[in-house]
């Protein structure tokens, strides 16, 4: 098979365009995952996989990952090192690429679960924070994850790489419409709330989660606004004994996460 060398390729080209672009992924339906690991878990996860884009460089580092990948994907592309480097986002590119159908998420909040433990991200900023509240959302087994449409892109290669391939498995749902998905949450028998740092809020410590439960959590810098605090039933702080004011929206969707759970 001819390896692909030229970095003007109309194919490398769009490739680039999808690791860069939110409005592309959307209009062509489709995403980029770049790495070994990353492709791996797409492929494990039940991503559809369209295409394999692969260095010979990266058969020889990464033998056995690259046979089964090679193995599983239904159409697989040589690419030059030049042609890696003009994709890759990552500092250190590994030479491997996989281009994937976005996931079906629409069923995510089709039928809510009365019983079921939701966590809401209101206009975060940091696609870390975003991929690393994916990642623990995943490991605590929670019903399904809500993103507001001004969130970081699930599909951006910053979030995907954070997730580590959790993105791929966990029920994410986007909304543009808060107020909706509270009270349709409401309506299906579930709590809402909020964290906030506010006089009237309870500690986190003194509730118990019972039942169905939606968790908002808001913004790194102003946290949840006054109009997402109004939609919750119950404002809830996290009792901090060091001096510090808050704690990282990450590290506090974890504690929120734990709560819920445990």
């Amino acid at each position: 098979m001819d390896i692909l060398t030229s970095r003007e390729n109309p194919t490398v080209k769009n490739l680039c365009k999808l690791l860069a672009s939110k409005k592309a992924r959307r209009e062509q339906g489709l995403f980029v995952t770049e790495g070994v690991k990353l492709c791996l878990e797409a492929f494990r996860s039940g991503v559809l996989v369209k295409q394999i884009f692969y260095t010979p460089e990266s058969l020889e580092k990464y033998p056995e990952e690259m046979k089964y990948l090679l193995c599983q994907s239904p159409h697989a592309t040589p690419i030059s090192t030049g042609v890696a480097q003009k994709i890759s986002t990552a500092s250190t590119p590994q030479g491997v690429f996989c281009l994937c159908n976005l996931l079906d998420n629409q069923k995510t909040l089709a039928k809510i679960n009365s019983n079921g433990k939701y966590l809401a991200l209101c206009s975060l900023q940091d696609p870390g924070n975003m991929g690393t509240v994916i990642r623990s959302a995943e490991a605590f087994g929670i019903d399904g994850l809500i993103v507001t449409g001004d969130c970081p892109d699930i599909y951006s290669p910053k979030v995907l790489r954070s997730t580590m391939g959790s993105a791929f498995r966990l029920p994410i749902a986007v909304t543009d419409d808060l107020q909706d998905l509270t009270v349709r949450m409401r309506a299906a028998g579930v709590s809402v709330y909020g964290a906030a740092l506010s006089e009237d809020s309870v500690p986190l410590t003194g509730l118990h989660f019972d039942g169905g439960v939606l968790v908002l959590i808001g913004n790194e810098g102003n946290g949840l606004s006054a109009k997402e605090q109004a939609l919750c039933d119950q404002k809830v702080i996290i009792p901090m004994k060091g001096r510090a004011e808050s704690l990282n929206a990450a590290v506090a969707a974890a504690v929120f996460l734990w709560e819920m759970t445990k």
